[in-house]
């Protein structure tokens, strides 16, 4: 348990660090007004708040049979979003902006994105709520990994339960981070003759909902003051799939297709304040802006296991806009 525990603070460790970095963005951005700091802010974590829904989403299954009853499971994974090329930069003459000027080509990077040369924002008028100032980097790590504790035991009627869970981690300064979320599994094995007759094919039928909520302390920086700075993020995601595999006495191979939908809003808490182009103090807030972000559609994955008595080794690729790469290891008692 000890091992275990070490795992999540480490991996949770990479995650926090990734959402802490968008600290500098996020005082930066309000240097362009309020308003324009909702646009900016909105299109430069976009990659992120998508990348967590799609990750919360994966990982439910390693394999498509369900549970005799009684029989149970214990499962540490750990999944890994990755964000395409297009998630990584924007065009900031493309999100109407008002009051400003933007530099060059407009072309920056996002949290996942990395970039030299970034373009710049200045006001248009003097004066004004705004002061000129060069738009920030990104992180330049294109992943975003969670890891996951679960659980699930077999029922009767050919049905299954899970739960997965992080319990509350503390990072001080940087923040917490929770995850709870719940899931059922059913066979339709003896409802397809053509299934049932093969010993080996399993078919079945799952529906699991995460939830996630962490929050992140942002600190002064640069040419701005922040007074009980936050970013607070909360995501749900549900998913719905038909699972389909072949499950033989070592090896398991497995295929998903479903609907997945997720929902996850950043909520930027904390007063802003900033001296404009014309010496003149300006301050934003309290808790100026809340983002949404909301993503669905269909996926596919496909995985293998391999079971070493009670140990099973999992590993799964999904394809989606964001592709997530799943891998774990588990104690598995049928």
């Amino acid at each position: 348990m000890k091992t275990l525990r070490k795992s999540l603070v480490v991996i949770f460790a990479l995650m926090v660090s990734h959402s802490v970095f968008s600290q500098e963005p996020l005082r930066d951005f309000f240097q362009a007004g309020e308003d324009n700091a909702r646009i900016l802010t909105k299109a430069y974590l976009q990659p992120y708040g998508e990348m967590l829904g799609t990750s919360l989403n994966a990982g439910w299954y390693n394999t498509a049979k369900v549970h005799k009853f009684g029989g149970f499971d214990l499962t540490f994974s750990v999944m890994n979003a990755v964000a395409p090329s297009s998630a990584k930069t924007f065009d900031v003459n493309k999100l109407d902006l008002s009051g400003v000027n933007v530099s060059g080509d407009g072309i920056a990077p996002t949290i996942a994105g990395e970039m030299e040369s970034r373009p710049s924002i200045s006001p248009d008028v003097q004066g004004g709520e705004s002061a000129s100032f060069t738009l920030p980097n990104g992180s330049g790590n294109d992943k975003l990994p969670i890891p996951m504790l679960q659980g699930a035991i077999g029922l009767p009627f050919n049905t299954e339960v899970m739960a997965r869970v992080v319990p509350k981690m503390n990072f001080g300064d940087a923040g917490e981070v929770s995850v709870l979320g719940f899931g059922i599994k059913h066979s339709l094995k003896n409802y397809i003759p053509f299934v049932k007759r093969v010993p080996f094919l399993q078919m079945s039928v799952l529906a699991g909902y995460t939830d996630f909520n962490s929050s992140y302390g942002i600190t002064d920086g640069g040419n701005m003051t922040v007074e009980n700075g936050e970013l607070g993020i909360s995501s749900g995601a549900f998913t719905s799939r038909l699972l389909l595999g072949a499950n033989f006495p070592v090896v398991a191979l497995y295929t998903g297709f479903g609907y997945g939908s997720t929902n996850s809003d950043f909520d930027v808490k904390g007063t802003y304040s900033f001296t404009n182009d014309n010496e003149q103090e300006v301050s934003i807030g309290p808790d100026p802006f809340t983002l949404g972000y909301k993503t669905s559609g269909f996926d596919f994955n496909a995985g293998v296991r391999l079971r070493l008595g009670f140990l099973a080794l999992h590993a799964d690729y999904t394809v989606g806009d964001y592709s997530v790469l799943t891998a774990g290891v588990g104690i598995n008692i049928r």
